[in-house]
């Protein structure tokens, strides 16, 4: 079986949020905060980036060191990191020094499955994040890789590293890596209380409303999206 059948075998569907995974990560989130610990939002570090584009081979980013210097000094043991996808490039050989890397972060970590979060959850697992997710739902405010069209009061997400323009009607987002959540952890409170001022910043490139980004309706997925996520999932044989 090549690495497309396996792809193709063990694809699951990007959905609504589960209910269960959102009620339970929004229990372990008010814990953490009525305790006076504090939540974080970081996405998009691509700790490996490839060498040339289209090939296997991979480099440790520019900001490597920095980025997990700044995760190390910000967050303590109580403390919960929500992580919102692409911890490296999908082509990534080097899984021992990442899960070695990984497991220095102290605090919970909750990783939202990105386009390029390749392997499997027990992989993620083994590096220290207690949930691997597609996607959740806490106090209306909806935490996920890819900005999407959705009746909540907030899209907190990723992937489109600040650069603030919008495959979709822009109605409610704020993109981490727009408040240097690329090289550091970010509050969850000052996410939530950028998104005003974020908004008349962005851009939308009506051009090519649709074509990327998958939008909240049970059941339905877009073409292009649906494309990109059965190609997220490696099997993966790093198992402990």
């Amino acid at each position: 079986m090549d690495n497309r059948e396996k792809e193709e075998k063990l694809v699951d569907d990007l959905k609504e949020p589960e209910e269960k995974d959102s009620g339970r990560l929004s229990k372990m989130i008010d814990q953490c905060l009525r305790r006076w610990h504090k939540v974080y939002c970081a996405t998009d570090w691509h700790l490996w980036v490839r060498k040339e584009k289209g090939k296997p081979e991979c480099h440790k980013c520019k900001n490597f060191e920095e980025i997990i210097k700044n995760v190390n000094e910000s967050m303590t043991k109580d403390d919960i990191l929500i992580y919102l996808g692409d911890l490296v490039d999908g082509e990534f050989q080097d899984k021992d020094e990442l899960k070695c890397i990984l497991k220095t972060i102290p605090g919970t970590k909750i990783l939202v499955r990105g386009n390029n979060d390749l392997f499997t959850a027990t992989f993620y697992k083994s590096c220290g994040f207690t949930d691997v997710v597609q996607s959740f739902v806490w106090h209306n405010v909806l935490f996920s890789h890819m900005p999407v069209k959705n009746d909540n009061d907030i899209n907190v997400h990723g992937h489109i590293h600040g650069y603030k323009t919008y495959w979709i009607p822009y109605t409610n987002q704020v993109d981490v890596a727009a408040l240097d959540g690329r090289v550091k952890p970010v509050e969850l409170n000052k996410v939530i209380g950028a998104q005003e001022s974020y908004s008349k910043t962005i851009k939308e490139d009506k051009s090519h409303f649709e074509e990327g980004y998958y939008i909240f309706n049970p059941g339905h997925l877009n073409p292009f999206f649906q494309e990109v996520m059965q190609s997220t999932i490696i099997d993966d044989p790093f198992i402990d």
